[in-house]
């Protein structure tokens, strides 16, 4: 009894070891997920379960999948399963029983899970947070994947409140006194991933240009109002064009497209658009495809997407205007990609410098803003901003970002899931079966 009591132990020891080596592999594969690609992840699961011992050399089963093959999470292509098995010898169970081996098996299921919503994050520079007298991001925090010194800046210069900050390199700033941060700061940590990484592959539309020879678009000129491509059929090409010098003008929705040109918005007493996405394409060549709203009294333009793409495209700006509402679509109707997007950049062109921004937000009286930015390998420029009415949904993604003299513009994303727009966030690995 004694020695069948000893076999038992070794099943159950074989057991646990089992469990928790398919543990630690899924935890593993999800945390590979983040960064790297689903093959690398179930690579990264092998690998662990070996460190622990489990090889076909040894006569261990292990499998690992995505998605798993059963339970809760059958078909969830974000969730990793490992399964184990092992013949564990027995000593006495083979002499009086005829049964040499048993069995022993572990099997664990993980998935990335986000634990902090990011509003402000940097894809490969920095973000900073300069000359303020009150900086809130409620319920969110600051993201850098820059890997240098002081990839997270925060001066002393106010009052700061975040949920956290989170870096690949450094944070400059973090323990300042005026600076809170509910759930601290992490430095070399893991980069945060992209959630707009999809928009990077977005087909910029080429259709031919439009006969009109008028560039300025007014009451006065007898041009009228743009008129978009579901009317037209045709592209608004290689000029300079601007809609201005006069009272107040309302687009048609639809799509606006321009191909190696751009579009000012200028000289208006009030700019209004409901549904209207402005596809800019830039190849190169020509007049950089750039799109800006200056001096105006009133800019509104609610359910609007503005898109960059082509090989080379421009530069988004606001400046200027007494009072702006800018709003994203729930659904893009040009692309569903473009969904809960105010502005979407594709992954392409150059960077801009701290002199030249490729997005550029200055001097904005009073501002709602709702819906994602995302200009990737861009510099974006956030200053000089008030919002009576604070938005809660505006996560800003750039390659690097630069926040400064704000007084009365909280940041907040909770707003986001109504919008149909994406967060990004500090995602952890966890077991879930």
């Amino acid at each position: 009894m004694v020695a069948l009591a000893a076999d038992g132990g070794l099943l159950y020891l074989g057991q646990r070891r089992a469990q928790n080596a398919a543990d630690l592999a899924a935890v593993a594969a999800a945390s590979a997920a983040e960064t790297r690609t689903r093959n690398a992840a179930l690579a990264a699961g092998s690998e662990v379960a070996g460190l622990n011992g489990f090889t076909s050399a040894n006569g261990a089963t292990v499998s690992v999948r995505s998605p798993p093959a059963e339970g809760a999470f059958k078909n969830n292509s974000q969730a990793y399963e490992v399964e184990i098995r092992y013949r564990q010898p027995l000593a006495m169970a083979g002499a009086l029983l005829g049964q040499p081996e048993g069995e022993v098996s572990g099997r664990a299921v993980a998935m990335l899970k986000g634990t902090t919503q990011v509003c402000l994050l940097a894809l490969n520079g920095t973000v900073s947070v300069t000359n303020f007298s009150k900086f809130t991001a409620s319920g969110c925090g600051l993201g850098a994947n820059g890997t240098g010194t002081g990839a997270v800046k925060i001066d002393n210069s106010g009052s700061f409140s975040a949920q956290g900050a989170v870096t690949a390199g450094t944070c400059s700033g973090c323990t300042n006194p005026n600076v809170k941060l509910a759930e601290g700061y992490q430095d070399r940590a893991p980069a945060v991933a992209n959630p707009y990484a999809r928009l990077d592959s977005l087909t910029a539309p080429d259709p031919p240009c439009t006969s009109s020879t008028f560039t300025t678009y007014n009451s006065n000129n007898g041009s009228g109002p743009m008129r978009p491509f579901e009317q037209t059929g045709t592209a608004y090409c290689n000029a300079a064009y601007m809609l201005g010098n006069d009272n107040s003008m309302t687009l048609a929705s639809g799509t606006y497209v321009f191909r190696n040109a751009s579009l000012t918005v200028s000289n208006l007493s009030s700019f209004n658009c409901n549904g209207c996405t402005f596809i800019m394409v830039g190849t190169g060549s020509g007049t950089t495809a750039s799109f800006a709203a200056q001096g105006l009294s009133t800019f509104n333009c609610d359910n609007c997407t503005i898109a960059l793409l082509g090989s080379s495209p421009g530069k988004v700006s606001f400046s200027n205007l007494s009072s702006a509402r800018i709003s994203a679509p729930v659904t893009n109707s040009y692309d569903p990609a473009l969904s809960g997007m105010i502005i979407a950049r594709a992954n392409s062109g150059p960077s801009g410098s701290s002199g030249s921004p490729t997005l550029l937000m200055s001097n904005l009286s009073a501002i709602s803003i709702l819906g994602g930015v995302y200009v990737p390998n861009g510099h974006a420029r956030i200053s000089n901003m008030s919002a009576p009415n604070p938005s809660t949904c505006l996560p800003l993604v750039a390659g690097t970002l630069e926040i400064g003299q704000l007084s009365n513009f909280p940041f907040d994303v909770s707003g986001c899931p109504a919008r149909n727009t994406a967060v990004p966030e500090i995602r952890v690995p966890r077991l879930v079966e």
